[in-house]
């Protein structure tokens, strides 16, 4: 029996290892290890030599690929060696001397396993170290770039004030241009004879149309569902969503135009050489300058002006709309130009020197003019008024005035100072022959100017389009004085809202930070190293922790829950509704959705964060060895604490009875659950206590409490005025809910008068007890000028005292009695 238990024990141990076979097809650790070799020593080699002979984005892809690649390797090696660690301990270890030999088919498996265990232990260190070498290098590589760019900006041109600067870089300009002019020729020329110029043409032609008649129905859509509407006095909020829309879709049609133009004539083939570069580079100015051009006119507005969302001066708007353009048409011209003028090569010294001259002139003074303080006022309601420039004159003068009376200024008025004193000075940094600080300083100012001013309306369109999606039904008013009945499901929408902006917010700002590192010439590579170490961590045992992955986890969270009340509010709203499920069961289904969601969310997040889900059943071992110990109690309060934290039956600020307690909830922990009580005593309950036990929740759905007032008149009253009182003076009260209207009832027949109740509803349990005296008045002087009296009870009490044993004369024995009343 042995000698067929033993092979199939080892068929068995060997089935796990049924992957080895597949490495005989893959590369071997010599290969490998020599391909990765020699690509650390051209990357090296090309650092070395300042990538004169391999471009750098080149070496980059090449190292990128390496990282990879060893990362790939080093994972799997390790996962596959602690599978042979494994599967020699089910082996056990080998016999020892002096006991019985084990049989020649567990031998070998236990060598070969060996002998792979090494190979896999082997193979993850070298890739390890090939991909720490690759890390190296490309943090070398970053570091060189930095220097290369720090060096470039601080380089000395040749001082543009000098003559034979400007003959040599006139000289040099004109060779520029004929470059430029003569790339459209020879690209007709070499397509004309390849005999697909026509093609090329029909591409010209026929492209705009299809744009055309494909952007114009999302232009119309955009703004008519999006756009300015009929609104006299919109909100700022409003106007911020209608600018956005209205400049995206002004620009929209132009800008698919082009890309659909540039995108086919790219596929075919039909750019080639430099004139590939000319379409390029003039088409992207083109985009962002049409872009750009629609969104400054639906910001100024400056033939809707109740639509304006910056405060710019009403009588001179059109002005500065033409500021603006021209400030942007020559910014966009001169860094189009620039591009070119660096990838074809003619970025001479002299050229250079004089380009950047008159690059940063014309910039200083169009943006030194769009930003002169005789445009700009403070406020957005002024710059929807009207006047003459005389009277913004005057307007602007008596600002000054009080400015200066109150010895300060708004932060928006000094960066825009700074900004305008930057931009006017760096002409003459240029003049002194550092042309290229000059402009890096000029155009990133203004750059960041226009990114921070983008992706804050941005972000405020965002934020209103976000109110609307969930406030998409109006709110019920209810009262005399417009007092509004607040649900838990309000809250629950303005918790939403929040926790939306919030992760619309980072999806904002996070690229935006990248542009702005991008913008500021950090390099790509020091950006991707960046964000390698964000994502990277510390590791802590098996578990990695990195900032990137508690963001991405959090970001996860945040959108598995907005995720949830999305669809709990579509099965709330539109299907179980058309169900015939009762209330009690739709309640169910959208609660229990609430909770698959919660949970997925929490794995999803979990996940995200790099959380191993075998470790779990380590924390259930350690919960169910501690509450063997004799922490029940502590445990049941803490899960009872996380099932308050999640389903929320009491939150903080309820207003709950339990037992003979009764008060507001101030805290809730994980253990216990604080309540300050209407004597300003703080009670400790226990959580177990509020699971398991029968808790008074006045305030658990909303805030509306019910009011009961007993009221008892005399037999013989007009019962219909009575109730007619009753209700008025419900009616009359400020605080008192019109919907469920109050309610008069005659209860019944008492002993001594007729019972009535008046039933009502107030919107804030705050002012219950209020409420309840201001009505006790009210009624009491209601009845009493009615002519209805209050009648008190009425008893008859008889003392008896029992005749007396001894002999008393007659009158002495006799028993007394009174009738007295009260």
């Amino acid at each position: 029996m042995l000698r067929f238990l033993f092979p199939l024990c080892a068929l068995l141990l060997w089935l796990p290892m049924a992957g080895l076979q597949a490495e005989q097809q893959e590369p071997s650790l010599q290969e490998r290890t020599e391909a990765w070799r020699a690509t650390l020593t051209a990357a090296q080699a090309a650092l070395s030599n300042d990538f004169e002979e391999r471009s750098l984005a080149e070496v980059m892809a090449d190292l990128r690929r390496l990282q990879v690649e060893t990362q790939t390797v080093r994972r799997d090696s390790r996962a596959r060696l602690r599978e042979v660690e494994r599967t020699l301990e089910r082996l056990g270890p080998a016999p020892a001397e002096g006991e019985p030999p084990e049989g020649e088919t567990l031998r070998g498996l236990r060598q070969e396993l060996r002998q792979a265990a090494t190979e896999f232990s082997d193979r993850a260190s070298i890739a390890e170290a090939a991909e720490a070498r690759a890390a190296d290098l490309q943090e070398s590589i970053a570091a060189w770039e930095q220097e290369r760019f720090r060096s470039r900006l601080a380089e000395l041109l040749p001082r543009p004030w000098m003559p034979e600067v400007w003959h040599r870089a006139s000289l040099e300009g004109l060779e520029f241009v004929n470059a430029l002019i003569s790339a459209p020729v020879d690209w007709w020329e070499e397509h004309r004879r390849a005999g697909d110029a026509a093609q090329a043409l029909a591409v010209l032609i026929v492209l705009p149309l299809i744009g055309l008649i494909a952007g114009w129905p999302l232009r119309k859509w955009i703004l008519r569902r999006f756009g300015r509407g009929q609104e006299t006095a919109p909100t700022y909020a409003r106007r911020i969503v209608a600018a956005v829309a209205d400049g995206a879709a002004n620009a929209v049609v132009p800008v698919v135009i082009i890309a659909l133009v540039v995108l086919a004539l790219t596929l075919q083939g039909l750019l080639t050489g430099q004139m590939a570069l000319l379409v390029y580079v003039a088409s992207a100015a083109l985009a962002a300058y049409l872009v750009f051009f629609g969104l400054t006119q639906a910001a100024l507005a400056p033939y809707q002006v109740a639509w304006r969302i910056v405060p710019v001066d009403p009588a001179r708007v059109r002005l500065l709309l033409g500021a603006i353009r021209i400030t942007a048409l020559v910014a966009v011209a001169g860094t189009a130009l620039l591009t070119l003028m660096l990838y074809t090569g003619r970025h001479t010294p002299h050229l250079e020197s004089v380009f950047f001259l008159l690059l940063t002139t014309g910039i200083g003074i169009t943006a030194g003019w769009t930003l002169s303080p005789a445009y700009w006022i403070t406020s957005v309601e002024e710059s929807q008024d009207g006047g003459s420039v005389e009277e913004a004159s005057e307007r602007l003068a008596d600002a000054a005035t009080e400015a200066e009376q109150d010895d300060t200024r708004p932060l928006l008025d000094v960066a825009r100072s700074l900004l305008r004193t930057v931009v006017v000075i760096a002409p003459f940094g240029a003049l002194l022959g550092y042309g290229r600080l000059a402009y890096f300083a000029q155009s990133r100012l203004l750059g960041t100017a226009v990114l921070i001013g983008l992706g804050l309306l941005l972000r405020l369109a965002v934020r209103e389009l976000i109110q609307q999606f969930y406030l998409n039904q109006p709110i019920r008013r209810y009262g005399a004085a417009g007092v509004r009945a607040p649900s838990q499901s309000e809250r629950s929408v303005q918790g939403m809202i929040f926790w939306t902006g919030l992760v619309a917010d980072l999806l904002i700002f996070v690229p935006l930070v990248y542009l702005l590192l991008l913008l500021y010439g950090v390099p790509p590579t020091t950006l991707l190293l960046w964000t390698q170490s964000l994502f990277s961590g510390i590791t802590i045992g098996g578990f990695t922790l990195a900032p990137g992955n508690f963001l991405i986890a959090v970001l996860v969270f945040m959108a598995g829950l907005i995720a949830t009340n999305i669809v709990r509010r579509w099965l709330t709203r539109t299907v179980l509704p058309n169900t015939r499920l009762e209330f009690g069961a739709r309640s169910s289904i959208a609660a229990g959705t609430s909770y698959l969601g919660v949970g997925i969310a929490v794995l999803l997040a979990m996940g995200a964060l790099g959380l191993d889900f075998t470790n779990l059943a380590l924390v259930v071992g350690a919960l169910s060895l501690g509450i063997g110990f004799g922490l029940r109690n502590v445990v049941e309060n803490f899960v009872a604490g996380v099932l308050l934290l999640i389903e929320r039956p009491i939150k903080v600020g309820d207003w709950i009875i339990i037992g003979q307690h009764e008060g507001t909830v101030r805290h809730i922990s994980v253990r216990s659950t604080e309540i300050e009580t209407f004597d300003r005593a703080a009670v400790i309950v226990p959580n177990a206590e509020l699971i398991s036990t029968s808790v008074i929740n006045w305030t658990h759905k909303n805030r509306m409490a019910r009011e009961r007032i007993p009221v008892g008149v005399a037999y013989g009253s007009d019962t219909e005025q009575v109730a007619q009182i009753l209700l008025q003076c419900a009616r009359t009260h400020s605080k008192v809910l019109r919907a469920p209207p109050p309610v008069a009832l005659f209860v019944g027949f008492g002993d001594s008068s007729l019972n009535f109740e008046l039933r009502c509803f107030i919107g804030d349990t705050d002012d219950f007890m209020t409420v309840r005296s201001e009505l006790h008045f009210a009624l009491e002087k209601a009845l009493r000028e009615a002519g209805v009296s209050i009648p008190f009870p009425q008893r008859d009490v008889h003392l008896h005292r029992p005749a007396r044993r001894d002999s008393t004369r007659p009158d002495e024995g006799d028993s007394g009695t009174t009738q007295p009343s009260t």
